[in-house]
């Protein structure tokens, strides 16, 4: 099974989960917003609108024993061991991107839920089993924060921002993403280690760590 069908099958179970909450609530699922600044998207696999807030969802589908030690991430199975991008940083900047959306006018709760299970302890409350995502929310302390009606409007507000990407073309962007950020590292080496600009091949002038050509005017800061 590809990683991608993995996790779809992951969020679906969230999902079911999510559906069953009696209380008035307000649900997206695979939802995409695009930074009109960076022209980037940004998926989140569920937010869920509920009287006690407003919830960033991250969905890990992982199978094996993971452990979180020293502020890293790994997978064990059948002895062998790997590591993992951090799930927190992760939705973090998830909830960011959505605080933003919504004009920084409401709180977001990110939420990291392992399907299996199998959720290390990190000392962050906020990374739960699949199991207890229902009693996570419903316990949160926050009583009936939102109304019926702030709820539909949230709901809105998001709807009106939401972008229709699949979940493929995130993931090529994101691919796009990190090689341009590769390339821009690249040229700061280059200016850093020969003095030249990498772009016009003039010479670069330094001042208090500020690096810039006088051709065209390519600047960074250490």
């Amino acid at each position: 099974m590809s990683k991608i069908s993995r996790g779809e099958k992951g969020e679906k179970k969230v999902q079911e989960i999510l559906s069953s909450i009696k209380e008035k609530h307000i649900v997206f699922n695979d939802v995409t917003f695009l930074n009109n600044n960076s022209e980037m998207t940004h998926q989140i696999d569920h937010v869920l609108i509920h009287p006690h807030g407003i919830f960033a969802i991250e969905t890990k589908n992982y199978y094996g024993e993971i452990f979180y030690e020293n502020n890293r991430w790994t997978r064990r199975i059948a002895n062998k061991s790997e590591k993992l991008p951090d799930p927190i940083k992760q939705n973090k900047s998830h909830a960011i991107t959505l605080y933003k959306i919504l004009d920084r006018k409401y709180e977001i709760i990110p939420v990291v839920v392992f399907v299996k299970n199998n959720a290390p302890y990190t000392g962050d409350e906020n990374v739960i089993n699949l199991d207890d995502l229902i009693l996570f929310v419903d316990s949160y302390p926050y009583e009936h924060r939102y109304k019926d009606s702030t709820i539909e409007k949230i709901a809105n507000e998001i709807k009106q921002k939401v972008v229709n990407v699949s979940k493929r073309e995130h993931i090529e962007n994101i691919g796009y993403l990190k090689a341009f950020r590769r390339e821009i590292q690249k040229e700061k080496e280059y200016a850093i280690v020969n003095g030249v600009c990498p772009r016009c091949g003039h010479k670069m002038k330094i001042n208090d760590n500020i690096f810039n050509c006088s051709n065209c005017d390519y600047t960074f800061t250490l």
